[in-house]
């Protein structure tokens, strides 16, 4: 941080300084207000405090000033701003107007001002923001952002005097409006008008009847994300013959579309994604002149493709994904870059593929569908490609030589297919890949080396649930960045290399922020990829997603692996999951596991596992999943407050393992005399039950009440601090037995 530098005050002759985004503190200078050669003068995203000085309002010959997002700044007093005669840029975003009752009269009186950006001023809480009363606004504002001033529809009596037909863009969005007044579809010239995250249900047909004025006719773009929209696409988008941009995402539509959005003869984007829109889809969509198209995440009802039903030839993006489409995947244009026809009910084969031949294509996700068939050689197609996703289908046979040429390519999902056979060699070339995903399939061989030496960028590799053979190989211990190694279910055998602790991304405390997410970004639109991998998580196999970039974990489970855990496994300190169930392992559970202190979840289930848990496992609080079920431990059960929590179960098929949470006491305690109880009927054991729950009752409340006595004791009489401690001590005991003997008498009990 530094204090801004006194000498430009020298510099009276300047006309242009910019020293915004900096980390400059202190107040803003009143020697700027010297500088009257100044023609353009940007302060915003800075650290400065205090007050704006009104020695800004002699730089009269100023026509551009931005104090954006001047958070720490106030303004006392506009009157300086009056001045400014020739000012046509004005910025001044995140600065609060609150206590100017006056900003709107000031505003009109710059008869040369263009561009007004006030977001973020408090605007809402103006008591009285104008008394301008002509009819006809004088007003020269052509771009106007009054976004995120928790502003509801009563500020548009004191929006009207701002607006006029020399007004172009317009943003609303951030706010609390539950429509648009009427005046606003006169504005001849409105081109752009912005209206997302608007936090108030609109139907959309009154939006669109209240701009029905000229402004249907200029209007080109409408960004209107997160604005709780309802209702239908209705028919009377038709007389908006101007739009090119037509952003509808994330809203509550819910009727159909109408079929005259597809007559618009400008449309170049449209976006209706994550709403539950329903219905057909015409087949006059191939008709439009369009370059992005996203209906994905509604409830599009099937429709049968035909062939060139999306074969537009200027459309660059197409997301169809999340609906109800069935059929023949249709022919697209050589000029698309994005496909997404995921999650819906195509089937048949991907030759398509081979019909795109400009080698435009980056995005290609076709997963969760019925297609068949094999992956086409003729990939050499798509040098762009950086996400492959053919994952969930019923694809079968080798992968193509061709995927070589896939040089630039990032993500390869292939879950869950047939795919059989090794893996070619030709994938060593995809040294890009940061996720590979081939779980779930039928390849075979060994695994191979050059995954380790040549796929360095890997952050997530999955190859569980395959025929992979031989040993794990060292080389995988140079994927430094692998954050996820699943190798599960296979028929790998040996020993597990001890070098796994040279994988630095489960020892060292950060993260890659979004290595998840693949962003596609249109003009006022994006597309994102998140990816995805399949884990057994406490038994259970769980999809992690948007949280995967947080997962480190490794997943050997369900081979032949044997020898001991090694020692150096507990170096990776930062993983949060370890899977070595189903093994052959043998020997001890390292007894510096401890180390692991971000381990959730740890199975070493259905080995030939021995010796003690470690006493020091007491020490890890994390811990939420811990299964050493089938192995020969033995001994007692450490005492700490998860360890005695878990599922018995997670413990069993251990014959000399003792202690809670297991009711077989270890050889050590003392045996508890339990009388035999002869000729119990149903009664006793429901009597000595409720008994038993009166008796939690009691301890209960009288915990509660000792407590704040035991408190008021401590707090006031050290000597009964001493004596309390000393009580606490032998407590821990009492409750020990008096938990043992419940538990042999409910035992007994059930068992005459």
């Amino acid at each position: 941080m530094e204090p801004f530098p006194c000498l430009l005050v020298s510099m009276v002759q300047l006309r242009y300084l910019d020293i915004s985004s900096n980390k400059f503190v202190g107040t803003i200078p009143k020697f700027i207000g010297s500088m009257t050669q100044l023609r353009n003068l940007s302060l915003g995203n800075n650290d400065f405090s205090g007050t704006i000085p009104s020695e800004l309002g002699n730089l009269t010959n100023l026509q551009q000033l931005s104090l954006d997002y001047l958070d720490n700044c106030t303004i006392e007093n506009l009157d300086w701003l009056s001045h400014l005669s020739q000012m046509e840029d004005l910025r001044m975003s995140g600065i609060s107007l609150a206590k100017q009752d006056n900003w709107i009269n000031v505003i009109l009186g710059l008869q040369k001002l263009s561009t007004l950006y006030l977001g973020e001023c408090g605007l809402s809480q103006v008591m009285h923001p104008y008394s301008y009363s002509p009819i006809n606004s004088s007003s020269s504002i052509v771009t106007l952002s009054i976004m995120d001033n928790n502003l509801n529809s009563s500020m548009y009596h004191w929006l009207f005097p701002l607006t006029s037909n020399r007004l172009q863009t317009l943003d609303l969005s951030y706010n609390k409006l539950d429509g648009i007044p009427e005046y606003l579809g006169n504005l001849c010239n409105l081109t752009s008008l912005f209206f997302y995250e608007n936090s108030i249900p609109v139907k959309f047909l009154d939006f669109l009847n209240s701009l029905s004025g000229c402004t249907s006719v200029s209007l080109q773009l409408l960004v209107a994300t997160q604005s709780q929209f309802t209702g239908s696409v209705p028919d009377d988008i038709q007389k908006f013959q101007s739009l090119q941009y037509l952003v509808l995402s994330f809203n509550q539509l819910n009727g159909t579309i109408s079929d005259k959005i597809w007559q618009l003869p400008k449309l170049q984007e449209l976006d209706l994604s994550s709403n539950s829109l329903k219905g057909k889809v015409s087949k006059n969509i191939g008709k439009l002149n369009i370059t992005v198209i996203n209906l994905s995440n509604n409830s599009l009802e099937v429709v049968p493709f035909e062939a060139d039903m999306l074969n537009m030839y200027n459309v660059r993006s197409i997301d169809l994904s999340s609906n109800n489409f069935y059929g023949h995947l249709p022919n697209v244009s050589s000029n698309v870059q994005w496909l997404d026809l995921s999650r819906n009910r195509f089937h048949g084969r991907i030759s398509f593929l081979c019909q795109i031949d400009n080698g435009s294509l980056v995005y290609l996700d076709l997963s969760n569908n019925s297609l068949s068939g094999q992956i086409p050689d003729c990939l050499w197609r798509f040098k762009e490609l950086k996400v492959l996703n053919l994952g969930q289908n019923n694809l079968f046979g080798r992968l193509p030589a061709s995927m070589k040429y896939l040089t630039k390519l990032e993500v390869l999902y292939l879950y869950n297919n047939s795919f059989s056979g090794d893996l070619p060699i030709s994938l060593q070339n995809c040294t890009n890949l940061t996720i590979l995903e081939l779980g779930v399939n039928n390849f075979s061989s060994y695994l191979p080396v050059w995954i380790g030496d040549k796929l360095t960028s890997l952050y997530a590799l999955s190859l569980r649930s395959n025929n992979f053979s031989g040993t794990i190989p060292l080389e995988l211990c140079h994927l430094v960045n692998l954050q996820i190694l699943d190798l599960s279910m296979n028929r790998l055998q040996g020993t597990i290399p001890s070098c796994l602790n040279n994988i630095t991304a489960m020892v060292q405390h950060q993260f890659w922020h979004e290595i998840n997410v693949h962003h596609l970004y249109g003009r006022y639109s994006f597309k994102e990829y998140i990816d995805h991998v399949i884990l057994n998580w406490q038994g259970y196999a769980r999809e992690f997603s948007r949280t995967l970039e947080l997962v480190k974990s490794i997943d050997l489970s369900q081979n032949n692996l044997t020898g001991n855990i090694p020692y150096e496994l507990t170096a990776l300190s930062e993983l949060v999951a370890l899977n070595l169930s189903r093994n052959a392992l043998h020997g001890d559970i390292p007894s510096n596991i401890s180390q692991m202190k971000m381990l959730l979840h740890l199975d070493l289930s259905g080995n030939n596992l021995s010796g003690q848990i470690p006493t020091s496992m007491s020490q890890m609080p994390s811990l939420e999943y811990f299964d050493v079920s089938y192995n020969n431990l033995w001994g007692r059960i450490p005492s700490s407050t998860q360890l005695q929590s878990f599922d018995p179960s997670w413990y069993t098929g251990n014959a000399r393992l003792c202690g809670l949470p297991l009711t077989k006491p270890c050889p050590q305690d003392k045996e508890l005399e339990v009388p035999t109880l002869i000729g119990h009927s149903e009664g006793t054991v429901e009597s000595i039950e409720e008994l038993q729950r009166w008796f939690y009752i009691g301890v209960t409340t009288g915990f509660a009440i000792a407590f704040w006595i035991v408190c008021s004791v401590l707090l006031l009489y050290s000597r009964g601090r001493h004596a309390f401690f000393r009580f606490m001590n032998t407590l821990e005991d009492w409750v020990y037995i008096k938990v043992m003997v419940l538990i042999a008498k409910r035992s007994k009990i059930r068992t005459t």
